[in-house]
C-alpha cells in the first residue's frame, strides 16, 4: 500500500515518485496515492498540483489511457477551478464530461455536469449553467443519490439569484435547507445558511440576514468547518457595521482573524486585518487601525494581489489623512494610483487621484494638485461613460426581453384561436358524417357552408398575422425610441456635467491658491461660481433620476415600509442630527407592493422637504403615519410643524422646477416633489397635501397593498 504525503513535504523528482509507484502492484492504490498528493496541494501550491498531475498523466494516461484519461481531465479541472482560471476550468470539465460519456460512466457524467455548470456560472453563462445543473439533478435522482440532487438544487438556487430572481432562488435554498436539516447534514447547512443570509442582505433585510448568519455559525462550529466559520463571522460583522455597531463587529472580526490564523489562510488573514482596520477607523482608533492596515498590506503584497493592495492603500491613506500625516498619505495615494493603473480599476484610480489632490493642496504642491485634478476629471468622465454604456446595455436587454415576451403572448393567442377554430371544424365534420345519411343534396349544401367557413378562417388568420406583424413593428419602433431616449438622457447629463465639474474644480483651486492675494469681492464672486456649479450638478442628477422613474423596473415586490423608513433615516442621519429634527413613526407601517429604490426616493424626498422647510425658532418634528388600510391600497401621511404652504400653491409644487422660495433662502432644484408625484403616478395612486401657513404641512399618498 502506498503511503500518504502532506502538503508541507517538498516536491520530489519524477524518478523518486515513479520508484514509489513501482512498489505498489495495485493500480487503484497508485492512482489514489497521486490523487492524494494533488489534493494536498490544491489550496496551498497550484504549481505543485500541476507538477504532480503531469506525473499522473505519464504514469497512467500515456500507458493505459481509458478511464484514467477521464480522471486526468477531472483532476485538471479541479486545479484550474482552484486557480480561478475559468476558461481552462470549463475546457477540462468539458473534456472530462465527454470522456466519461464515451465510457458510459453515469455517476461521473453527473458529477462532470455539475462542475461544468459551475464553470459556466462563474463566467455568467447562466443558461448553460442551468442546463448542466438540471441534467445532473435528473441523473442523481435516477441514481437515488438524494444528497447530490440537493446540491444541484442549491446550485440552481444560486443561478436564479444571479439572474435577479431572488424569490425563486430563496425558494430553492429553503427546499434544500429542509432536506439538509432532515438528514442532519451540518457541514452543508453552515454554507447554505450563509448563502441565505447573503441573499437577505442584498434584499436590504439585515435582521433576516443576521438570523441566518447566526444559524449558519452554529452549524459550522458544530461541524468544525473553520473556513466556513470564518466567512460567516465576517458576514455577521458586516451586518453590525451596517447598523453602526462597530464594537460588536470588532469582536466578530477578531474571532474570525484567530480562525484564519489557525487554518493558515493568508488571504483570509489579510481580509480580516483590512476589515478590522476599517472598523477601528470608524471608532477613531487611528493608530490601532494603522497597525491593522499595515498587517493587511504586508500579506496582500506577499500574495501579489494587486487589486487588494490598491484597496488597502486607499484605506491607509484615509487613516493617515485623519492623523494629519499628509506626507505619508500623499505617498500612499500615489503608490495606490500607480498600482490601480495596472489593474485598470477606474473606481480605485478615482479615489486615489482625489486623495492625491487633497494631500497636494495640504502640502502646498499646487502644480501637482492641478495636474492630478485634471486626471481625476478624465477618470470620472470614463467612469460616467462606462456607467452610461452599462445602463444602455441593460435597457436594450430589458427591451429585448419585453419584445420576446410580447411576441410569445401573441403566438399563444394565435394558437388558442386556431385551436378553437380546429375544434369547431371537428364538430362541423362530425355533423357532416351524421347528416350524410339524409341525402347528397343536403350534404353538398353543408359542404359548401363548411368550405366558406374554412375560407373565412383563413382570411381571419391572414388578418391576425398581419396585425401581429404590425404590432411587432410598433414594439420594435417603441423599443428603439426608448433606447435612443435613455441614451440621449445619459449622454446629455454626462456632457453637461463634465464642463461644470471643470468650472467647480478650477474655481476651487483658484480660491485656494490665491486666498491671501485676491480682493474679498473677487473671492466672493469665485465662491458664487463654485456654489452655482454645485447646484447645477445637483439639478442634472435630479433630472436624470426624474427621467428614469418610468423605466421598466421589473415586477413589483413586497416591501416593508418600516424598513424603508429606517433606510431613509440612516441616509439622512447627519442632517437630522445637525438640524435637531425629531422623526416619529406612529404604529406599524405594514407592507406594500412596490420597488424598494422608488419608495426610498419617495420617503427621502418628503422627509427632506420637512427638514428643509422647518421653523428655526422651535424644535422640528416629522411624523410618519399609516392613515388607512383599504382592500387594495394603504394611505400614508408625512407631517411636519414647519412654515407651511399657502393653498394657492398646492398644485404648483408638484410641477417640475416650480419653487416657492428663492435659492438663497432654501437649497434644492425644484424637482423633489415632482419626482414624488411621478413615483406615485407610476403605481397609479394619488398624492395630495393639507397645509396651514405657520403651522406645518401634511403630505398624503397611497400605495398598492401587498
Amino acid at each position: 500500500m502506498v503511503g500518504t504525503l502532506s502538503a508541507e513535504k517538498p516536491i520530489v523528482s519524477v524518478d523518486v515518485i515513479k520508484e514509489k509507484l513501482k512498489r505498489s502492484t495495485v493500480q487503484s492504490d497508485k492512482e489514489k496515492f497521486l490523487e492524494q498528493i494533488i489534493a494536498s496541494y490544491l489550496t496551498t501550491d497550484i504549481d505543485s498540483a500541476l507538477y504532480y498531475s503531469d506525473i499522473y498523466r505519464s504514469t497512467f494516461v500515456e500507458t493505459e489511457a481509458g478511464i484514467y484519461e477521464c480522471n486526468y481531465y477531472n483532476l485538471l479541472s479541479r486545479i484550474y477551478k482552484e486557480q480561478h482560471n475559468l476558461i481552462l476550468f470549463q475546457e477540462q470539465s468539458s473534456k472530462a464530461l465527454e470522456c466519461y460519456t464515451s465510457h458510459n460512466d453515469s455517476e461521473n457524467i453527473a458529477k462532470s455536469h455539475v462542475e461544468l455548470g459551475i464553470a459556466y456560472a462563474y463566467q455568467g453563462k447562466i443558461k448553460e449553467a442551468v442546463k448542466n445543473f438540471e441534467e445532473a439533478k435528473s441523473m442523481f435522482i435516477d441514481q437515488k443519490d438524494s444528497l447530490s440532487a440537493a446540491e444541484c438544487a442549491m446550485h440552481l438556487g444560486t443561478t436564479n439569484i444571479m439572474q435577479g430572481e431572488k424569490d425563486n432562488g430563496l425558494a430553492d435554498y429553503f427546499e434544500v435547507l429542509n432536506y439538509y436539516e432532515k438528514i442532519g447534514h451540518e457541514e452543508e447547512l453552515g454554507k447554505l445558511c450563509n448563502n441565505i443570509g447573503l441573499v437577505y442582505l442584498s434584499l436590504n433585510q439585515p435582521t433576516d440576514a443576521l438570523h441566518y448568519f447566526q444559524k449558519g455559525l452554529a452549524y459550522s462550529e458544530k461541524s468544525e468547518d473553520l473556513f466556513v466559520t470564518s466567512q460567516i463571522l465576517a458576514n455577521i460583522a458586516g451586518c453590525y457595521k451596517e447598523n453602526k455597531e462597530y464594537n460588536i463587529a470588532l469582536g466578530y472580526l477578531s474571532k474570525g482573524l484567530t480562525i484564519a490564523e489557525e487554518i493558515n489562510s493568508a488571504y483570509s488573514q489579510a481580509v480580516f486585518y483590512q476589515e478590522i482596520a476599517a472598523t477601528k477607523f470608524h471608532l477613531d482608533q487611528d493608530y490601532e487601525s494603522l497597525d491593522a492596515v499595515n498587517n493587511s498590506l504586508e500579506l496582500f503584497e506577499k500574495m501579489n494581489n494587486i487589486d487588494e493592495i490598491a484597496n488597502t492603500l486607499v484605506l491607509k491613506s484615509n487613516i493617515l489623512l485623519d492623523l494629519s500625516n499628509y506626507q505619508a498619505a500623499h505617498e500612499s495615494c500615489k503608490k495606490c494610483y500607480q498600482i490601480s493603473k495596472k489593474t485598470q480599476t477606474l473606481e480605485v484610480q478615482k479615489r486615489a487621484l482625489d486623495c492625491i489632490s487633497k494631500t497636494s493642496n495640504a502640502l502646498k504642491i499646487y502644480r501637482e494638485a492641478y495636474e492630478y485634478q485634471k486626471e481625476y476629471i478624465t477618470v470620472s468622465d470614463s467612469l460616467q461613460r462606462i456607467s452610461s454604456r452599462e445602463k444602455l446595455a441593460a435597457t436594450e436587454k430589458r427591451n429585448q426581453y419585453q419584445k420576446e415576451k410580447a411576441l410569445l403572448e401573441q403566438k399563444n393567442l394565435l394558437n388558442e384561436s386556431l385551436l378553437r377554430e380546429e375544434k369547431n371544424n371537428t364538430k362541423i365534420f362530425a355533423l357532416l358524417s351524421i347528416v350524410s345519411l339524409l341525402g347528397l343534396g343536403f350534404l353538398a349544401f353543408v359542404y359548401r357552408s363548411g368550405k366558406k367557413y374554412t375560407s373565412r378562417i383563413k382570411e381571419k388568420t391572414v388578418v391576425i398575422e398581419k396585425n401581429n406583424q404590425e404590432l411587432s413593428k410598433l414594439n420594435k419602433e417603441l423599443g428603439n425610441a426608448n433606447t435612443k431616449l435613455n441614451n440621449f438622457t445619459s449622454v446629455a447629463a454626462h456632457d453637461l456635467k463634465s464642463p461644470i465639474r471643470t468650472i467647480a474644480s478650477y474655481s476651487g483651486l483658484l480660491m485656494m491658491r490665491n486666498k491671501d492675494k485676491m480682493d474679498p469681492k473677487d473671492l466672493e464672486m469665485l465662491g458664487f461660481v463654485s456654489q452655482n456649479a454645485k447646484q447645477l450638478t445637483e439639478m442634472i442628477d435630479d433630472l436624470l433620476a426624474f427621467s428614469k422613474i418610468n423605466d421598466d423596473l421589473g415586477p413589483a415586490e413586497v416591501v416593508d415600509v418600516n424598513k424603508v423608513v429606517q433606510i431613509v433615516t440612516n441616509n439622512l442621519g447627519a442632517k437630522i442630527a445637525e438640524e435637531k429634527v425629531m422623526i416619529q413613526t406612529n404604529g406599524d407601517l405594514l407592507k406594500v407592493r412596490a420597488h424598494t429604490n422608488l419608495l426610498t426616493q419617495l420617503f427621502q424626498n418628503l422627509i427632506s422637504n420637512g427638514i428643509k422647510f422647518r421653523k428655526v425658532d422651535q424644535l422640528s418634528k416629522i411624523v410618519i403615519r399609516r392613515e388607512s388600510v383599504e382592500e387594495d391600497r394603504i394611505t400614508y401621511s408625512i407631517s411636519d410643524n414647519g412654515i407651511g404652504i399657502e393653498p394657492k400653491y398646492f398644485e404648483k409644487i408638484f410641477t417640475i422646477f416650480q419653487r416657492l422660495h428663492n435659492k438663497d433662502s432654501y437649497e434644492g432644484s425644484g424637482i423633489g416633489l415632482a419626482t414624488c408625484k411621478s413615483i406615485i403616478d407610476y403605481y397609479d395612486q394619488k398624492i395630495w397635501l393639507e397645509s396651514e401657513v405657520g403651522k406645518g404641512t401634511s403630505f398624503f399618498f397611497s400605495l398598492p397593498k401587498a
